[in-house]
């Protein structure tokens, strides 16, 4: 299991992004969340293919299951927790190494 904690920013809401390979294909996602937003995309990311034909993860932005469901549930186009969500993804499946990645504004 791969695992990533988010602080979303001005809203004041955190998540926590859990990934659990289930086979060597799907993978199931999990966010846990005081965002209702945030959690009502669980159950679009029970069961995601994400590796072989006709998978549905690391596609095109307009195309990928993770932002279908974000743009279904999430009313705030620049929430980071998608992206998150398919940071984690990567990390469990070997894709990517397990690296901090940070948004810093300058005063």
């Amino acid at each position: 299991m791969a695992k990533a904690n988010v602080d979303a920013g001005i809203c004041g809401y955190k998540a926590t992004v859990e990934a659990t390979s289930l086979n060597g294909k799907e993978i199931q996602v999990e966010i846990c969340s005081d965002c209702e937003m945030l959690t009502a995309m669980n159950e679009d990311l029970v069961q995601l293919q994400w590796k072989g034909r006709g998978h549905k993860v690391f596609r095109r932005m307009t195309e990928s299951a993770v932002y279908e469901s974000a743009a279904r549930h999430i009313r705030h186009c620049a929430c980071i927790v998608p992206a998150a969500v398919l940071k984690t993804i990567e990390v469990e499946t070997g894709m990517a190494l397990p690296k901090k990645a940070t948004i810093e504004f300058e005063e």
